[in-house]
Formats: structure tokens, C-alpha cells, sequence
């Protein structure tokens, strides 16, 4: 059995320990409801988005280059991953989904070549150590994001595509389902079709149906003064928004996963202190009931 004083020690490291886990769950907690509400209050415009964008490029595929497939040569990968760990298996899971994607994407287009762009010092982390070329790496949005803080990424990814650096862009993001669920997801981005639409809501679940209904009847769109003159104006402002929202559920999955991760942290800290005081309280009674042994004996003796 280890000495007093070494359980002392210890009690007194893991009560550390205990105080910091507790200050970050509290931290994490209170950054977590903000982000929550920001990604959820977004998630009704971004599915009216996304639609809005799968009906025009099925009418009007010709009238801009994001919704024109191409030959792939070239691919852009977009991984959005916090800056800092310490939030449970969030960036392990990202990890994994992006290793599957790659996969995926050089099965499928075997010819072609992937650039990569991180947000997220973890995530650049992780694809220099997986030996990826990382082309550009953006801190990640974590602290109250504002639709302004994606034009870096969203430049990139929009007027590479454009200019036909790119021929694909898929986003790898963590999605937020509950404070006790993240789910990793990848999202074509562009070329962007109806089919990319199916495949998203696929990928989402039913996320997106408890928040807006999709009417029965088939809407026509009526564009005014041109398609055109719209679809060159509002189709990039949509497609910003979907990097928006991945940004968002990121940052949601974040703090909601580190929040439960502290608070297993603490409660597993609590679970420890306790049977160390027992321990010692154990050690501490069996020294004093020694040291009463010793005192009778050598009464004993002189008697």
C-alpha cells in the first residue's frame, strides 16, 4: 500500500486536475448554447438554399459553371476541424471520414489530382502527417463565426472552381445532431445538381425535413430581369452559405463534445478522489491502530 504521503500527493494533483476539467466543461458549456443556436437557427435557410440550387441547376444548368460537370482532373477538399483537442473523439472521427473520402474520391476518379485545404490546426495536423500537400491552412472558426470570416476558404473554393482550377470541391465537416452526437459528413459542394442534393440529404438523415417540409407541388422559379442576371448574383451567395453552415455545425460539434467530454473528465476525477480518501482514511486508521498496538505492547512490557 502506498504511503500517506504519497496519497496525499496524489488527492492533491487529481483535485487540480478536477478544477481545471470543471472550468473548461463550464467554459465549453456556456460557448456551446450560442453555437448551437446559431447553427440551428441557420439550418431552415440553409435547406431553402440547397433547394433553391438543386431546382436551378436542373432548369438552368448552362447559365453558370457551378452547376456544369466537367471532366475531374483536379480536386479541392475542404477539412474543417477545431484548433485545439480535449473534445472527446471529435477530431479522431474527422480524421476518419476524411480518410474515406480521399479513398472514395481517388477510386473514383483515378486520374485526377487532390489539392487540400484545412481549417483547423488539427486537421492540418493531421493531413501533413498522413503526408498530404496542404495548400492553404485558415485557423478555425470557433469563437462566434460571422458570415465574413469564410471568404478566405470560400474564395479559394469558389473562384478556383470558377476558373477551372478545380473540377469537384467536397467539404468534410462534423455535423451537429445532438450534445451527445456529431456526426462526421463530406459534402460535394460543386459541381452542384440535383443529384448532389439527394446525396447531401442522404448523408444528413432527417435533419433538415424537421426543420423545413419540402412542398409536395414542383415550383417554378420565375427570374427577373434575366436567369442570367440572378443566377450570376445569387447562385455564388447560396453556395457561400453551404461553407457557412459546415462552418457553424463545426463549431456546434466543438464545444457540445468537449463540454461531455469535461464533464466525464470531472466525474471520473470525483470517482477517483473518493477512492483515494477511502484509501487514505484506510492507510491513516491502520497507522494510528499500529502506533495504539505499539503503546499497549511496550505498557505491557514494562508492567
Amino acid at each position: 500500500m502506498a504511503s500517506g504521503k504519497d496519497i496525499k500527493r496524489k488527492i492533491k494533483s487529481i483535485t487540480s486536475t478536477r478544477q481545471i476539467t470543471k472550468a473548461m466543461e463550464l467554459v465549453a458549456t456556456s460557448k456551446m448554447k450560442k453555437a448551437v443556436d446559431n447553427a440551428v437557427k441557420l439550418r431552415a435557410y440553409g435547406y431553402m438554399s440547397l433547394n433553391i440550387l438543386s431546382k436551378l441547376s436542373k432548369k438552368h444548368q448552362n447559365l453558370h459553371k457551378f452547376f456544369q460537370t466537367r471532366e475531374v482532373e483536379n480536386i479541392l477538399l475542404v477539412l474543417f476541424t477545431p484548433d485545439k483537442g480535449l473534445c472527446g473523439g471529435l477530431n479522431t472521427n474527422l480524421y476518419k471520414k476524411a480518410i474515406q473520402t480521399i479513398e472514395k474520391l481517388e477510386k473514383e476518379n483515378p486520374k485526377a489530382k487532390i489539392h487540400y485545404v484545412a481549417s483547423g490546426k488539427k486537421g492540418a495536423d493531421f493531413l501533413h502527417r498522413t503526408g498530404k500537400d496542404v495548400e492553404f491552412v485558415y485557423p478555425a472558426y470557433t469563437n462566434n463565426p460571422t458570415f465574413t470570416d469564410i471568404f478566405p476558404v470560400s474564395k479559394e473554393a469558389l473562384k478556383g472552381f470558377e476558373e477551372g482550377k478545380y473540377d469537384k470541391v467536397v467539404v468534410v465537416f462534423s455535423d451537429f445532431v445532438s450534445t451527445l452526437v456529431q456526426k462526421p459528413v463530406a459534402k460535394t459542394l460543386l459541381p452542384f445538381s440535383l443529384d448532389v442534393f439527394e446525396e447531401m440529404l442522404e448523408e444528413l438523415g432527417s435533419k433538415f425535413s424537421e426543420v423545413v417540409k419540402p412542398t409536395e407541388k414542383e415550383i417554378d422559379y420565375k427570374l427577373e430581369p434575366s436567369p442570367k442576371y440572378i443566377i450570376d448574383n445569387i447562385v455564388p451567395q447560396l453556395t457561400e452559405m453551404q461553407l457557412y453552415q459546415a462552418v457553424l455545425e463545426t463549431t456546434a460539434s466543438e464545444h457540445s463534445s468537449r463540454m461531455v467530454a469535461m464533464q466525464n473528465a470531472t466525474g471520473a476525477a470525483d470517482d477517483l478522489l473518493e477512492d483515494l480518501i477511502l484509501t487514505y482514511n484506510q492507510a491513516r486508521q491502520a497507522s494510528i491502530t499500529a502506533e495504539i498496538a505499539e503503546i499497549s505492547a511496550g505498557s505491557a512490557v514494562i508492567n
